[in-house]
């Protein structure tokens, strides 16, 4: 009789909102009101509208909030995600105490909102900002209850995202269970008050994303995050709550940050043009922002590869599994510290570390900050807590510096506790070329005016400089966010002061003073190749005799630091933004900050950090860490490539097909069509056996394995017309599967030209019918095969006599059978019948 009753009640309700509400299209419920499945009450503004909806092919109903305006329904809160109501039978009223309740079909309760305070008339309403509001109709400044302080996986202009210290009121995002399922997901989004308070999205109780603590302008992980014309944004601490929040410069954009069922952290504009949500940022851009991927001490830079590499001083954990890729145990210290004589080494451009194990007061200074910190032996690193203007505050941290990675703008400086014995000293002594002092330099560049920079780089910015002599300077000036550091620095004055040659940059000198550490080149009046090789209208100014003047003297240069100087140099990051033009456009290679020296016997090292551009480096490098003249000779076979077509290897597209520059390349090379590599504003000028004589070049240089690579002083000559010619071989990261039926034999040959006349080899027979199963035999073939091992001696001894009595060969066949004749006897000759078979 009771379930009569009161279904019966909920069929009166449910007719009377209609009549009530759905044609009145108010914002506003009262304590006489109830909302069944198909009303809904409407903001003022008709922004947002309150209602229910079913998701996905479920029978479930969620009383939801969505914007009105947008043509596509985007959920913006729900309230009973633990509990949908599994029939259309349901009711959402507001009781007089002040609480709103949604009934079941059974009349029990699926849902309510939770008030302390009781008033004589409660009223719901909907606001236009979103916000769902039980307040007291007679005070309407009274607020009992809002859906802002329990979002579900939307954050809203207005909302407080953050804690009530007083109340412990957490207001935080929760995932949806899927993108049509709206129940509690895996993932929270919540700001966390240890320490110095931080953004962190976590998958239960494990933490996959931090935003960094708050620097006084964005999260010290959000480098994007800027003002705009969308939306302003703040952090706001007190004794009583702290939050972060965002509001609209213009409120007909719509704009939220959601909380997606795969844990990402997304912000959407509505675009009304397209009709659709646009991605406007999101807080995880790449695998960088993987939590502690690195592990402890390790920075983690996305355009290297790996990407994780121990800070300086600091060593692999288990260096099996940071080579095999697994870096999450992090790095050690490879000199202990011994508290009473430390210091600290100073890092710039960085996503400050975890902070769950900080403190902070915001106002101290930096020197105080770092006294403090020098006084507590288990305080690891120190910052100031706010950016703002010249810095303030003090924010310290205590135990192992967790989740480092490196920006390549608005990243922050650390300062990070090292032994005495791990940091630099006396290191002006160390270098042997003039020091300068730091005011003639800021005059000669006017104070580091803007109108006198002239680039940037990994190292920091470089200007322009005139000396009181009228002697032109460029000078390199370490940026605190810099890419590099100051092993970097040292490295290239180490080693740049100690090589002289007309294709290498000359340093002239140094300074280091303060906090300034600068580097002072002889002016380049042409900047860099890359300024003019990969311009469409600048690159008319190279011809084909100034290209060949240009890959002959990057040639010579390296193969003096190879071979000729007094350090054997390996420069790593080989380049078009590092090799300068003078004013009568010769090479000048510059930038030596990762370069390495052997000694002895020394062929290769072996390194865990990876370091250079993608595109130019060596397979044996990328993959193992291996480095040696010949990843130096890769990246020359690529500049040689870039040079002679005018475009860049990474950024290499072609309608034909999906390969890279250097399978471009050699698909042409293979194809017999090599002069269709070259950039057709040098054709005018070109010397055809001096163009295919660098083709041919370059493609040795990038072959895959470096034992197949030649030597620089091979190349040297192989560029003078002088030496063999080795046939070349596949090139590495070739971007797309080889074509079939390549013969990439490796016979010696010469290329014999002139200007007018040219007699080179031919192109591996390309046979583009065949296909992956062909290549193998059948058993047939090998039947065939092993009937052929007794006539191949026959027919070998036969043509060999033949040959060696007429003294020359007619046939490229009669020319690999003579070779391997004379140097592989007679199972070459069994091999020579099974590949021509297949």
């Amino acid at each position: 009789m009771g379930c009569l009753f009161a279904t019966i009640l909920h069929s009166s309700s449910f007719f009377f909102s209609i009549l009530i509400l759905s044609n009145a299209m108010t914002d506003t419920i009262t304590a006489n009101q109830t909302i069944g499945v198909t009303d809904t009450i409407v903001s003022s503004q008709k922004n947002f509208e309150l209602g229910f909806f079913t998701s996905g092919n479920s029978n479930n109903f969620y009383l939801a909030i969505w914007y009105k305006k947008i043509s596509t329904r985007t959920i913006v809160w729900v309230a009973n995600r633990a509990r949908p109501l599994t029939d259309s039978l349901g009711v959402l009223k507001i009781t007089n105490p002040g609480i709103l309740v949604l009934l079941n079909s059974t009349g029990n309760v699926s849902w309510s909102s939770n008030s302390s305070t009781t008033v004589q008339n409660p009223v719901t309403q909907l606001f236009d900002n979103g916000n769902l509001v039980v307040r007291d109709g007679d005070q309407p400044q009274n607020i009992l209850w809002q859906s802002f302080d329990y979002p579900t996986a939307t954050f809203l202009p207005g909302m407080k995202f953050g804690k009530n210290l007083v109340s412990g009121l957490d207001r935080y995002l929760t995932s949806w269970r899927s993108s049509d399922n709206p129940s509690l997901g895996n993932f929270t989004y919540r700001l966390d008050p240890s320490g110095s308070p931080q953004l962190i999205v976590r998958s239960g109780t494990t933490v996959k994303f931090r935003s960094g603590p708050w620097n006084g302008l964005r999260f010290s992980g959000f480098p994007m995050l800027s003002p705009n014309p969308v939306y302003t944004y703040g952090f706001f601490s007190n004794k009583e709550e702290m939050y972060y929040q965002f509001n609209l410069v213009n409120s007909l954009v719509f704009t939220r940050l959601v909380l997606s069922p795969t844990g990402l952290v997304q912000r959407f504009t509505w675009a009304e043009r397209t009709n659709e949500w646009v991605l406007y940022s999101s807080a995880q851009t790449d695998n960088c922002d993987s939590y502690g991927l690195c592990g402890a001490y390790g920075n983690c830079i996305i355009n290297r590869s790996p990407p994780c590499w121990c800070l300086d001083g600091f060593e692999p954990r288990f260096l099996r599994d940071w080579e095999g890729a697994d870096w999450s145990g992090g790095c050690h210290r490879a000199v202990q510290l011994d508290c009473w004589s430390d210091g600290f080494v100073k890092y710039s451009g960085v996503k400050l570390p975890d902070t769950r194990e900080s403190w902070f007061n915001e106002s101290m200074s930096l020197v105080e900050c770092r006294t403090l910190c020098l006084m507590n032996c288990s305080c690891m690193g120190y910052t100031s807590s706010d950016i703002r203007g010249e810095g303030s505050g003090c924010l310290v941290w205590f135990g192992d510096l967790i989740d480092l990675r490196e920006f390549n703008e608005n990243g922050q400086i650390i300062y990070i506790r090292m032994a005495a014995s791990e940091i630099e000293e006396n290191q002006k002594e160390e270098f042997e070329l003039p020091l300068f002092e730091l005011a003639t330099i800021s005059n000669a560049t006017k104070n580091f005016s803007q109108d006198n920079k002239i680039g940037e780089g990994g190292f920091g910015p470089v200007y322009k400089g005139i000396l009181m002599e009228g002697q032109e300077i460029a000078v390199k000036r370490l940026s605190e966010n810099s890419r590099q550091g100051s092993d970097e620095f040292k490295n290239e004055v180490i080693y740049i002061a100690k090589l002289q040659h007309r294709n290498l940059v000359k340093l002239l000198g140094c300074c280091i003073e303060v906090e300034e550490k600068l580097l002072i080149y002889e002016y380049m009046s042409n900047k860099s190749l890359d300024y003019f090789i990969f311009d469409q209208k600048r690159s008319m100014l190279l011809d084909w005799p100034k290209r060949f003047n240009i890959i002959v003297g990057i040639a010579r240069g390296l193969l003096y630091l190879h071979q000729d100087s007094r350090l054997r140099i390996i420069h790593r990051d080989l380049k078009v933004d590092n090799i300068l033009l003078d004013n009568e456009m010769n090479p000048k290679i510059s930038d030596f900050g990762i370069a390495r020296s052997f000694g002895g016997n020394e062929t290769e090292a072996k390194t865990n950090k990876v370091v250079g551009t993608h595109g130019y480096i060596s397979p044996e490098y990328a993959v193992h860490g291996i480095y040696s003249v010949k990843s130096d000779v890769f990246s020359f076979g690529v500049l040689v490539l870039e040079i002679l077509s005018g475009k860049r290897n990474r950024e290499f597209h072609h309608p034909d097909h999906h390969l890279n520059l250097l399978g471009h390349a050699w698909k042409l090379y293979i194809e017999g069509r090599p002069l269709e590599l070259v950039d057709s504003l040098v054709r005018g000028s070109w010397c055809e056996c001096e163009v295919l004589r660098s083709i041919h070049v370059g493609l040795l240089c990038v072959q895959q394995y470096r034992e197949n690579r030649p030597s620089m002083s091979a190349v040297t000559m192989m560029l003078g017309g002088e030496g063999a010619m080795p046939q070349p071989k596949q090139p590495a990261f070739f971007g797309e599967e080889s074509p079939q039926g390549v013969d990439s034999s490796s016979e010696s040959k010469n290329i014999m030209c002139s200007a007018n006349e040219l007699e080179a080899p031919p192109p591996p027979p390309l046979n583009s019918e065949q296909d992956n199963d062909s290549m193998f035999p059948s058993t047939v073939e090998w039947i065939v095969i092993c009937m052929g091992y007794v006539s191949g001696i026959v027919v070998g001894m036969v043509i060999g006599h033949s040959i060696t009595t007429r003294g020359y060969c007619e046939t490229v066949e009669e020319r690999q059978l003579l070779c391997m004749l004379e140097f592989h006897g007679l199972g070459a000759v069994i091999s020579f019948l099974i590949v021509s078979r297949l």
